[in-house]
């Protein structure tokens, strides 16, 4: 049914007057300037933390799945990077996205199969294309991605599951051998990216290319993924970290070359720490926070048990030496506060100053499966009540600018029947300036509530 739509003479006048000025100076592309988080079509999707046993049969470990959707008419390519818990750049593969498609990658396909969306894998003869798709993509290197590989070498396997379970890698090709790059865990941990390109290449975000040739701009993706337990008969589900690009639009040449017609307001971006001292906010990605409230429930068999995935900006950044990647898996907090039901506020211990880079604890690598009810890193439930929400304030230090970047999910699970998983509520946005430690630790500090969500 076609709906005809009849306006007074002067809204006619305003629209007709605005669509003109708009032919004649087109709507700029910033604005759409934010530093608010949303779930909304982006230019990269973080996965803030994966588990896969390397050992269980399949449907019986953990493991983790996730799918990405090119909610645009047109091909787009996204490139897929798996980190180490040290935030070390592992290994990356493209998935090739007719317009309109939606692909799911299971990780224990990828690091224990060694096989990449099996059986056909993700490249573009293995994509079809809908009825209302279209193949035309300008910004798009398609022939590239005709014969990308679907499957690891067992050498390269080999290397992933050492990486992601004993933090050591052997040496390939020009890079070195280093047994730091990551934690010691039973089962495979790390974090996940996944940003827009502009062709399949293999490229990692520490080396220049990722950022002066491959990356993309459209914010176009979204996806969720899935942490499946066959064993203990779990399973959890959210949406992924959803990361706009502001301004959108164009390459990573063109961008270069068209600095103006491009020009990035937020303070800092995403991957700043690996840009050029130049070009420091060249990704254009929106930063994260670093304020939450989480909620936790615990402390008896009827209730829900809670832990915390935590993500955490890493120190350091471009081609850093292997010796420094232990650097990121001590990353300190400014406060933690637990309020039980009754609104009573217990700290780590009084007037503690956890600040980096004084050694206190506690600390955390990049990413983490964390309990609630873990003393060492949030404050012991010493009322012992069943639930209440932990104010958390994740950057390293509150002397130094800008504040650094996290991400909480609040995992919730019970009797092996029951299990959910869902974003920690963010007080202040990825550009909100450092905040103090809190009054429960200091009585001079910041009270704790809503921080302003500054936007450029």
């Amino acid at each position: 049914m076609r709906v005809r739509l009849f306006l007074p003479p002067v809204l006619s006048l305003i629209f007709t007057v605005a669509a003109a000025a708009d032919l004649r100076h087109p709507v700029s592309l910033d604005s759409d300037d934010s530093c608010d988080i949303s779930v909304a079509p982006a230019a990269t999707l973080l996965l803030p933390f994966f588990e896969v046993d390397l050992e269980a049969p399949a449907g019986q470990g953990e493991t983790t799945v996730f799918t990405v959707i090119n909610t645009s008419g047109v091909t787009q390519v996204a490139h897929v990077v798996l980190w180490t818990d040290y935030a070390f750049p592992l290994l990356n593969f493209n998935v090739f996205l007719t317009g309109y498609d939606i692909q799911t990658i299971n990780l224990y396909d990828v690091l224990v199969r060694g096989r990449i969306a099996p059986p056909n894998g993700t490249g573009s003869t293995a994509s079809p294309e809908g009825e209302l798709s279209d193949s035309d993509n300008a910004l798009v290197d398609e022939a590239a991605c005709a014969n990308i590989p679907a499957a690891l070498s067992p050498a390269a396997l080999a290397r992933v599951q050492s990486a992601l379970t004993l933090g050591r890698i052997a040496q390939s090709g020009n890079e070195p051998a280093c047994n730091t790059v990551g934690g010691i865990h039973q089962n495979a941990i790390g974090y996940a990216t996944i940003d827009v390109f502009t062709g399949c290449a293999d490229v990692l975000p520490n080396e220049p290319a990722y950022f002066g040739r491959w990356i993309g701009f459209d914010n176009v993706l979204t996806g969720d993924y899935q942490q499946v337990n066959g064993h203990q008969n779990y399973a959890q589900a959210n949406p992924l970290v959803h990361i706009r690009a502001t301004p959108e639009g164009g390459d990573a040449i063109t961008r270069a070359n068209e600095p103006r017609a491009y020009t990035v307001n937020l303070p800092r971006t995403f991957y700043s720490r690996y840009q050029s001292s130049a070009r420091p906010r060249f990704d254009a990605r929106q930063p994260l926070p670093s304020l939450f409230a989480a909620r936790w429930i615990s402390g008896d068999p009827a209730y829900f048990q809670t832990y915390f995935k935590i993500w955490r900006e890493g120190r350091i950044g471009i081609t850093p030496s292997c010796s420094l990647y232990p650097d990121n898996a001590t990353l300190g907090m400014v406060d933690v506060v637990r309020f039980d039901e009754d609104e009573n506020p217990t700290t780590l211990s009084p007037d503690i100053i956890i600040c980096t880079p004084i050694e206190t604890y506690p600390t955390t690598a990049t990413t983490g499966l964390l309990s609630a009810a873990d003393a060492y890193f949030f404050p012991y439930n010493a009322t012992g009540a069943l639930s209440g929400w932990m104010y958390l304030n994740l950057d390293y230090c509150w002397r130094d600018a800008p504040a650094s970047q996290n991400w909480v999910v609040v995992s919730m699970r019970n009797e092996g029947r029951y299990s959910v998983d869902f974003d920690a509520a963010y007080l202040g946005n990825g550009c909100t300036p450092p905040v103090l430690q809190s009054n429960a630790n200091d009585s001079s500090g910041a009270p704790i509530g809503p921080a302003a969500n500054t936007n450029p």
